[in-house]
């Protein structure tokens, strides 16, 4: 069984190391040198523009499984089997964790300081959401968080944190988005103190009408854990292989 993998993402490099120590045989490609492959896999962030996407899928068989973050684009080129793996909920847990844990490094890099005690507003309760509030509580950080449905207030409140809108991040020392949709208006921002560090963590098109202010750290597991990253990938995909080597 041949695995190609189609990335430059620091994960997938170690995805393939990964592979490889597990007796699979797998390789880094390009475009240019794809040649046959069983798998092909595609990082779950899109690195191939739609023409690049397009030559890429025209180059292999129909009976190859193609592992990706992007089913709907490749079934546009490509009628095979194909796999979104970034769908797994498990996968979405373990990344969602990281993602926070990940976060902690960047505040660190861009205060120059301690957490302790910091007001954190975060906004989304969901799976990162919830992680971020965990994470952070524990190193000593007063947590707040945004949700716009009453059952995820509750949630909040149960869980140990603070509900409130979004017009308290205006007294918070950071605040962090996890709502992939725009629900701070410029106006909103501009009430923010220009001493609040505020990140995006959301994919996109993000949660600031106006990012300007706004610190956009997306990727995070990839680029701070990629090893971690690329264990999970692994543990996720394993089963989705047609056969096991051997």
């Amino acid at each position: 069984m041949k695995i190609s993998i189609v990335s430059q993402d620091k994960r997938y490099i170690e995805l393939n190391e990964i592979l490889l120590s597990n007796g699979y045989d797998s390789k880094i490609c390009t475009i240019d040198n794809i040649g046959s492959t069983d798998i092909l896999i595609l990082s779950v962030r899109r690195e191939l523009d739609d023409s690049e996407l397009k030559v890429l899928l025209s180059k292999i068989p129909r009976d190859t499984l193609v592992l990706s973050g992007n089913k709907n684009k490749i079934k546009e080129y490509f009628d095979g089997r194909v796999v979104d793996y970034s769908a797994s909920e498990e996968f979405l847990e373990k990344n969602a964790y990281l993602t926070a844990e990940a976060t902690v490094s960047v505040l660190h890099s861009l205060l120059k300081r301690s957490l302790k005690d910091l007001k954190i507003f975060v906004c989304g309760y969901g799976r990162i959401g919830r992680h971020l509030c965990r994470i952070f509580s524990s190193l000593g950080a007063k947590m707040y968080a945004y949700a716009r449905r009453e059952e995820i207030r509750d949630k909040i409140k149960n869980d140990g944190y603070i509900s409130k809108p979004l017009e308290f991040s205006s007294s918070c020392n950071v605040v962090l988005n996890t709502v992939p949709s725009i629900i701070f208006s410029k106006e909103m921002i501009d009430n923010i103190s220009s001493n609040t560090c505020i990140i995006e963590l959301a994919s996109q098109p993000g949660g600031f009408e106006d990012a300007s202010r706004v610190y956009t750290a997306s990727g995070l597991p990839g680029k701070i854990f990629p090893k971690s990253s690329a264990e999970i990938i692994y543990d996720t995909i394993k089963n989705l292989f047609p056969y096991r080597k051997g």
